[in-house]
């Protein structure tokens, strides 16, 4: 083979190395691309836009920020607590918190802030404002009074004081009245003066939401504020220990916050996932 020749291979030989490199390279660029868009499908453009506005901020300031998009984004803003509070150290086992239906506020403890990455984060408090519409709902509901309400919320505080071994002074009277024959009188007191004194608090947290537009009562969402008011009085809470029971999981309201949170915390994931490809 002639000089020449060889060099009109090893040319050819080179250029089809540099096709074949070309190609690979776009291939790898076309997979990426087309994941990036697999993850972001599910995501609305209007969540991607908030999430692009988070997604390098840090700590508290990436707290304060996150909260403020989601309370725009569900639509609560002007219902919804003003900000997160962190107060207190965490339980025995984990983070502690969660919405007030009395005082309308999120709060959770330290470890909120120290011990959960930005997904986990996201997902709590996207579950504790599924909760404030919930309970916003309910009390912008037709034929929802103040007292309904609250008489949802005192029913369930009264059983979970009964069952709970720390609330020493709840259970001593409990049982006393009950030894006495007179526990149904007693249980009439407690729920009359929890229920007054309780309205009052809700009538001045709320007073914003009380005084927004009523949802008709046979509108879908109307159905359910009245599903989740009984759902509030049969709610059990969590556990001592921040274990909850099925009684608890299986909740409406659980169900529909967990679903929820759960569903916003994948969304941010895959964000994230994408954004770093």
């Amino acid at each position: 083979m002639s000089k020449g020749k060889k060099i009109t291979i090893a040319t050819v030989a080179a250029a089809l190395l540099g096709i074949g490199a070309v190609v690979i390279t776009k291939g790898r660029a076309a997979a990426k691309a087309a994941y990036k868009a697999k993850l972001l499908a599910d995501i609305p453009p209007e969540l991607q836009t908030r999430f692009s506005a988070i997604k390098d901020l840090k700590d508290k300031e990436f707290v304060d920020r996150a909260y403020s998009e989601l309370v725009e984004y569900m639509g609560l803003k002007g219902v919804a607590p003003k900000e997160v509070a962190i107060k207190n150290a965490d339980g025995i086992l984990c983070v502690t918190g969660g919405y007030s239906s009395i005082d309308n506020a999120i709060e959770f403890s330290e470890g909120f802030l120290t011990k959960l990455n930005k997904e986990r984060q996201i997902g709590m408090m996207a579950h504790e404002l599924r909760h404030c519409k919930q309970y916003t709902d309910m009390l912008r509901t037709e034929g929802i009074t103040v007292e309904n309400y609250v008489e949802s919320v005192v029913k369930s505080m009264m059983e979970r004081a009964k069952n709970n071994v720390f609330n020493v002074q709840y259970r001593f009277a409990y049982n006393n009245a009950k030894e006495q024959g007179k526990l149904q009188e007693f249980l009439a007191k407690v729920k009359k003066q929890w229920t007054e004194d309780l309205s009052k608090q809700v009538r001045k947290n709320y007073k914003d939401v009380l005084a927004m537009p009523k949802i008709k009562a046979d509108s879908p969402e109307g159905m359910k504020a009245y599903e989740n008011l009984k759902a509030n009085s049969e709610y059990v809470g969590l556990g001592f220990l921040g274990t909850g029971s099925d009684a608890y999981r299986n909740n409406l309201l659980e169900v529909d916050a967990y679903a929820f949170g759960d569903k916003m915390k994948e969304m941010f994931e895959k964000f994230i996932k994408a954004v770093n490809i």
